[in-house]
């Protein structure tokens, strides 16, 4: 089923559901508004000015709501509409608490609420009744082993076997995934009540990050349920070894049976991760609302969250549109107010059986609390009144004008791997696409690659062609003085590479204990190895979420090695995701290595050459992760670009990045700053470039980035998608005789 089907699946679902009157938007959801949808539309966008909302949303109204989470595409506003939602609600209803909790490794909410926020809850500065969290994984996963340490010590004496998996190579928490467990068992812990404990807070906000890492969060329980069962198969096997070794008179030295906590320990876990489950599915308890803005990238992305979603069963009944431009009567606004009508009608063709919220793009950033409380009012349908007010442009310094070219050196360097990254929504797909056609360009006798790791890919949309996970030739030759047939993308499906090495290994592991069982039967022992084998081939369900990267990485590896490229671009995810990509070769090596001790116990025992074939599979994995970070840290054949825009959050996460960036050894000298507003004679242009202005300055004027080049790439009036804009766009930041705008914009 494509995602086209699945989101007409699940729109169907939500037509069919009988929804308590209170707790839908009236007519929203109805079946007749369903069918008189393309009329709807065609109404809709014969107006020359958007229609923003004027309804109160379930997630505003319903005073039985528990858990309300946003999401979808990076750089979409869905941290803005969390901090402004919270904001909204904690004015509305005094007497009731309040909690905003992101879970984004590059966390926003400080930014957002202009306000001190960090990885302990913090009262909101101003209003009494709303909290907020940064949640660090770290900290919650020293609590959790805190808390637990003696059910954790217990258990651990279960591991008195040298033929099957270690279990405190679990219950020392080193590997991946364990981290993304702490963030859902708090969502749990903030959520619980009892007789003597009344809800701490009446409602908890999740800002999530971007749309792929949040569905492999919300995927997540059902992993670290199948750990659970593993914990349990080896509890099991160690009751019964450790039955029939006292039924002989024997007792194990230093290993007393485990005592009751140990079971209490993993009912809970289980309980608790049951329990998130729930209150996800429940529609009454929970809602999901997605963010997304008028473009394809975005709209691309949300279809694909939605699919998911409704897979999942968890409840949409309200998605954002934000960002929507006004015709302000300035030929730049007009022409953007253009560019997004067909995409509005995109959105309303595709999501309208949900309750579309219609928000404006605002003339200065949103952050702190009068922001907030504005965004708030317009997202409940009474901030009709804004106006934009008049405004006198900034004087201008010499470093504020657009200087096309400004990263024409990097096409001079002899480099293998150029990687873009920074904040979700800041254009780094177009960049790194932009980009890969200069390179190629410019190298006509080398092949380039241009791919992405990122779970939710927007190359493919980025050059408005079918990609997907498969080398495929980019198409320029109807371009004068374009590429000449060297140039390619790939979209890699990490999750369609684990499948195979899920397959391959379970295979190799029951073939290998049905030889092992027969040779041990033939040596006259009757010890079944059944447990053995539950354990072995469970295992590998509990992978770590950077072994889909590691994969990856592993199939570009397999491309240099064969040479089959010669130069190499990689559009990465959003900032937090990226740093995790950069820092998990420990962690992944951790998981690879208890795979490969485990596997070889047995093999000592028993060689079998499938199982042979397995561990230098695993040991090949181990091996790619450390030469990719060789690679990627080598001067003279890595580069990393940040991509920037000019708003607080972007800056601030920048900095970070950069600081990440030195701290890894990984070469950095460009930073692209995007999305910059031309001059025009319009207030609400004016008033926004304004305030860009005031960024870019700062930029210039801080320490951090005084050994850094800085490219300023204007926003243009329509998007950047296809072979033809993508062009312009390429010889705007990489050829100095090429201007789109006057130096003076």
């Amino acid at each position: 089923m494509n995602s086209e089907d699945k989101v007409a699946t699940f729109f169907k679902k939500i037509v069919e559901h009988k929804t308590k009157a209170d707790l839908r938007p009236e007519g929203v959801l109805s079946e007749a508004n369903v069918q008189n949808n393309e009329q709807a539309v065609e109404e809709k966008l014969q107006l020359t000015e958007p229609i923003y909302s004027n309804n109160i949303p379930s997630f505003l109204k319903n005073e039985k709501l528990r858990l309300v989470i946003f999401g979808g595409k990076g750089g979409t506003g869905k941290t803005t509409s969390s901090c402004a939602t919270a904001m909204y609600l904690a004015r509305k209803y005094p007497g009731k608490r309040f909690l905003v909790a992101s879970s984004d490794p590059a966390h926003s909410l400080a930014d957002s609420f202009d306000s001190s926020v960090n990885s302990f809850i913090t009262p909101v500065e101003g209003v009494g009744n709303l909290f907020a969290i940064e949640m660090n994984p770290a900290i919650l996963l020293e609590k959790f082993k805190k808390r637990y340490k003696f059910s954790i010590a217990n258990f651990s004496n279960m591991s008195f076997s040298t033929d099957q998996i270690d279990i405190r190579d679990f219950l020392g928490f080193k590997l991946p995934g364990m981290q993304e467990m702490m963030i859902l068992l708090e969502i749990v812990n903030l959520l619980k009540f009892g007789i003597f404990r009344p809800y701490e807070y009446d409602l908890v906000i999740w800002d999530t990050a971007p749309t792929g890492h949040t569905l492999r969060l919300l995927e997540l329980p059902d992993k670290v349920l199948k750990w659970i069962e593993l914990f349990e198969t080896s509890f099991l096997r160690y009751r019964r070894f450790s039955t029939g070794v006292a039924t002989l008179g024997f007792k194990i030295p230093g290993r007393m049976p485990p005592k009751g906590n140990v079971r209490t320990f993993l009912d809970t876990l289980s309980k608790d991760l049951e329990k998130i489950r729930t209150i996800l599915r429940d529609e009454g308890k929970c809602e999901f609302i997605p963010v997304t803005i008028p473009e394809e990238l975005s709209i691309a992305e949300t279809e694909r969250l939605l699919a998911t979603l409704g897979e999942e069963d968890i409840p949409v009944r309200n998605i954002i549109v934000n960002r929507l431009q006004k015709d302000k009567g300035c030929a730049f606004c007009s022409a953007r107010r253009e560019g997004q009508e067909t995409y509005l009608r995109e959105i309303d063709g595709k999501f309208g059986s949900c309750n579309l919220l219609r928000l404006p793009v605002f003339s200065n950033e949103v952050r702190g609390n009068d922001g907030l409380l504005r965004f708030g009012d317009f997202l409940s349908g009474d901030g009709s009144q804004y106006s934009v007010p008049q405004s006198t442009s900034r004087p201008l310094r010499d470093e504020d004008n657009f200087q096309p070219g400004m990263l024409r050196e990097v096409l001079n360097k002899d480099l293998q791997f150029i990687i873009f990254g920074g904040k979700g929504g800041v254009g780094k797909t177009t960049v790194s696409a932009a980009t890969a056609l200069s390179i190629a360009r410019h190298n006509p006798d080398k092949k380039v690659l241009v791919f992405s790791t990122d779970p939710a890919h927007s190359l493919a949309d980025s050059f408005a062609t079918s990609i997907g996970d498969k080398v495929t030739p980019i198409e320029t030759e109807s371009l004068q003085d374009a590429s000449q047939g060297n140039l390619y993308a790939l979209e890699i499906d990490g999750r369609g590479l684990y499948r195979n090495f899920k397959k391959e290994y379970k295979l190799n592991i029951e073939n290998a204990f049905k030889k092992w069982q027969a040779s041990y039967l033939a040596g006259g022992r009757k010890w079944k190895m059944d447990f053995d084998e539950k354990v072995m081939v469970e295992f590998v369900d509990t992978y770590p979420p950077g072994l889909e990267e590691v994969l990856a990485l592993e199939k570009i590896m397999g491309f240099i090695k064969n040479r089959d490229f010669d130069i190499y671009i990689f559009d990465t995810a959003p900032t937090g995701h990226l740093l995790e990509l950069l820092k998990f070769p420990e962690l992944v090596r951790e998981w690879l290595r208890v795979t490969y001790r485990a596997i070889l116990r047995y093999h000592r025992e028993v060689p079998v050459d499938n199982i042979e074939v397995l561990a230098k599979k695993i040991l090949t994995s181990q091996e790619t992760v450390q030469k990719m970070h060789s690679l990627l840290t080598d001067p003279q054949k890595s580069e990393f670009i940040a991509v920037t825009i000019p708003e607080a959050m972007g800056m601030l996460e920048t900095e970070d990045l950069l600081l990440s960036m030195k701290d890894l050894g990984i070469p950095c000298s460009h930073v692209v700053v995007n999305m910059v507003i031309p001059a025009t004679d319009c207030d609400f242009c004016r008033s926004k470039r304004n305030e860009q202005i005031g960024y870019i300055h700062q930029i210039h004027e801080k320490r951090e980035f005084k050994r850094y080049e800085i490219a300023k790439v204007p926003l243009y009036p329509h998007e950047i998608r296809g072979i033809d804009n993508l062009m312009k766009l390429s010889r705007f930041i990489y050829e100095k005789d090429q201007m789109c705008f006057n130096r003076s914009t």
